[in-house]
């Protein structure tokens, strides 16, 4: 066995360091951490998946919105209300900050008025053009207080309610609603709730509204790239089989095609974040640090094969086989290891069950004090 590794050594050494190495960094970060769940409701892993609506209200622009108009967009909502002194212009500060980072997608943003009552169309319109809302991005919705009640509190599994007088003297504003943050996917399927407070969970929202709303074509392209990483490993194994045996031409025919196979790779995976941008890894904890580990060792040893593969090919053209040989095997593990780790990542990132731990806060919920 050793006599069988003895000439990939250098390539196998290079791999287990490099992956010891992220992982020591990434560890050592502190993202090892075991960590609570981004907030959410209590059970709010229950939500996904859940419909939103029927429903029917009405734009600032007087004009009737209802379910059928959005079941074709992805879209994320707040509940503010006009008069609110302290919480509601923060959200709305955070969706306009939102607005503008979902620039150049067809991601909507939907205000709902939990003071329906008060919240006329004129009102609202007057309220969006104070926090620069375009009106063919953000909507402001109003209707009555059962319509608008009824859906927060049945579709979306959230608490709204009027404060009394008493409450409002002790600091409560005038409905008491949550801060949270819904995003809505096509077909209104809610995904998720999002603290409009937390910076690294607004980034969550953005990527994620992003990748939902990108064309079906797109959405496709990060399982080509596993598929292709894994159809060049199998290339990589059958070459490395057929030189063992001495056939050297169909060896040299299957490294030039797994080569291209890797050139295919990279113009998916460009394209794809081209669109897209960065996709965050939704893990916390111990999966997170490992996912981290494995892909920072796969992005700097890409990096490193690109000059590997150019030398190992021109050694071989020159007919130079002896240094060819020597160049190829430590090559060779890097490649495969490059190869194996990019199905991982596919499998880690987009199937992996992401289930974070719930933990019940009064922070769900502007609670009167």
């Amino acid at each position: 066995m050793n006599r069988f590794l003895a000439g990939y050594r250098l390539g196998l050494f290079l791999v287990g360091f490099m992956f010891a190495s992220a992982a020591l960094i990434c560890f050592s970060a502190g993202s090892g951490k075991p960590g609570l769940s981004v907030s959410q409701p209590p059970g709010s892993s229950l939500l996904e998946g859940r419909p939103i609506g029927p429903f029917s209200l009405t734009r600032e622009t007087r004009t009737t919105v209802s379910s059928d108009d959005l079941k074709s967009s992805v879209w994320l909502t707040a509940f503010t209300f006009t008069r609110c002194p302290s919480s509601c212009p923060r959200i709305s500060t955070t969706l306009k900050g939102l607005q503008d980072q979902l620039a150049g997608s067809t991601v909507k943003i939907v205000s709902i008025s939990v003071d329906p009552k008060h919240d006329t169309p004129e009102i609202l319109k007057t309220y969006g053009t104070k926090f620069g809302a375009d009106p063919a991005r953000w909507w402001f919705l109003t209707g009555s207080d059962s319509e608008i009640y009824s859906l927060i509190q049945k579709s979306f599994l959230l608490s709204v309610a009027p404060t009394t007088l008493e409450q409002q003297k002790q600091g409560a504003e005038e409905v008491a609603h949550s801060d949270r943050i819904a995003l809505v996917d096509k077909d209104l399927k809610l995904v998720r709730f999002y603290d409009s407070n937390s910076p690294e969970e607004l980034k969550q929202l953005v990527a994620e509204a992003r990748k939902r709303d990108q064309s079906g074509w797109i959405k496709t392209l990060p399982k080509l790239n596993a598929t292709l990483n894994a159809t060049s490993f199998i290339f990589l194994m059958t070459g490395w089989f057929l030189i063992r045996n001495g056939r050297m031409r169909a060896h040299a025919f299957m490294m030039l095609t797994c080569l291209a196979i890797s050139g295919a790779f990279l113009s998916s995976y460009l394209t794809y974040h081209y669109f897209v941008g960065t996709v965050r890894f939704p893990g916390t904890g111990f999966v997170r640090s490992l996912y981290l580990s494995i892909l920072l060792s796969h992005t700097v040893l890409a990096v490193a094969l690109v000059p590997l593969i150019v030398l190992s090919i021109t050694r071989a053209i020159r007919k130079d086989f002896v240094r060819h040989k020597a160049i190829a095997q430590v090559t060779f593990p890097i490649w495969v290891y490059i190869s194996i780790t990019g199905v991982v990542i596919y499998l880690m990132l987009y199937q992996m069950n992401h289930q974070a731990i719930t933990v019940p806060t009064v922070t769900g919920f502007i609670s009167v004090r």
